[in-house]
C-alpha cells in the first residue's frame, strides 16, 4: 500500500514465502521503494515497484491487498489491480470497505501480520520457518508499537511467542527498525522538535515539518519516521499530532494517541484511517 510500514511489508513478505512453498507463483508489487529500514528482511530484493515492473495483468489470476482499508489505500498499483479479475483483500482495519471479491477482515487483530499467522496455522503450521517468523515479527512489533498499544492481546503475545521459538532473533529486528538513525535524521529531529507546542489542559502536542526544514537537514522523507512518537511520550500528553508537508505541497497529518481517545475516528473525519492509537489523513 503507499505510505509502506512494517505491517504491510512484513506481511506482503511472508505471504510471498507462504505461496512460493505452497508452489505457487508469486510476485510482489507495491507502489513505491521499500524504506531502507526494511532491507534486512529475507525477501525484500524480490519486491517489485510501478516504475520497474513489467506485469502484464492478464498473467495474474488472483490479486491478494494486503492491510488497506480501500483502495485509495492501494495507490497508482490500482493501475494493475483493476484489470485482475479476482482480488482477495486481508485486512484489519474498522474502516475496511470490503472491496475484495474475497474478504478476509479480523479487526481484533493487532495486525495483518497476525492475521497471515492465524492463516499458517489454518493451512499447515509447519509452512512457518525462520524467514516467515522474521518477517511477520517484524509486522506484528511495528503495528502494536513494540506492543506498546491497545490493540495488543493476549493472543498477540502468544503469537509474539511462538514466533520468537523459530529462531528469530527479535533483537537485531528491533535493532534494524529503532537504532539506525542518520546525522540527517536526527539533525531534522531536532529542528522538528523546535516547533512542539503543548496544550495542557487538553492534552495534545503537535510539532510540524516542512520541506525546507528537511532540506536543510539534508534528510529524505523516510528519516520522518518514529518523530511523532518520541512527541507522544511526554508526560500529560494523551494525543500527538505531525503536520508535514509533502513533496506537492499537501499537508499530511499523523495522529497518535496513549490514551482511550481514538485517532481513527478522528481521523476519519478527514477521508483518513488507521487504528484508534495511529492514524492519519492527507489535506490539501
Amino acid at each position: 500500500h503507499i505510505n509502506l510500514d512494517g505491517d504491510g511489508i512484513g506481511s506482503e513478505l511472508a505471504f510471498y514465502f507462504i505461496l512460493k512453498k505452497l508452489n505457487k507463483k508469486a510476485i510482489i508489487l507495491n507502489q513505491n521503494r521499500l524504506p531502507k529500514i526494511y532491507d534486512f528482511l529475507p525477501g525484500s530484493d524480490k519486491v517489485h515497484y510501478l516504475n520497474n515492473n513489467r506485469i502484464n495483468p492478464k498473467s495474474i489470476d488472483v490479486g491478494i491487498v494486503l492491510d488497506c482499508s480501500n483502495i485509495e489505500r492501494i495507490g497508482r498499483t490500482y493501475e494493475i489491480f483493476k484489470d485482475i479479475k479476482t482480488i482477495i483483500n486481508i485486512d484489519h482495519h474498522k474502516s475496511n470497505e470490503n472491496y475484495g471479491n474475497l474478504n478476509y477482515l479480523d479487526c481484533s487483530a493487532s495486525s495483518v501480520g497476525e492475521i497471515i499467522y492465524e492463516l499458517i496455522t489454518f493451512i499447515n503450521i509447519n509452512l512457518l520457518d525462520e524467514k516467515i517468523s522474521t518477517c511477520l515479527f517484524t509486522a506484528i512489533m511495528t503495528d502494536t508499537g513494540s506492543f506498546r498499544y491497545s490493540n495488543v492481546s493476549s493472543k498477540t503475545f502468544g503469537v509474539a511467542s511462538h514466533l520468537t521459538s523459530n529462531g528469530i532473533k527479535s533483537h537485531l529486528i528491533a535493532n534494524n527498525i529503532y537504532n539506525r538513525n542518520t546525522y540527517p535524521g536526527l539533525k531534522l529531529l531536532g529542528e522538528a522538535l523546535l516547533t512542539l507546542e503543548i496544550n495542557e489542559s487538553s492534552c495534545v502536542s503537535w510539532l510540524t515539518i516542512t520541506r525546507k526544514m528537511l532540506n536543510d537537514a539534508n534528510a529524505n522523507d523516510e528519516e520522518i519516521e518514529g518523530i511523532i512518537d518520541i512527541a507522544t511520550t511526554l508526560n500529560n500528553v494523551e494525543i500527538s499530532i505531525l503536520f508535514r508537508e509533502t513533496k506537492d505541497n499537501k499537508i499530511k497529518v499523523s495522529f497518535r494517541a496513549k490514551g482511550n481517545f481514538d485517532v481513527n475516528k478522528f481521523a476519519g473525519k478527514f477521508k483518513g484511517g488507521g487504528h484508534p492509537n495511529a492514524a492519519g489523513c492527507l489535506c490539501s
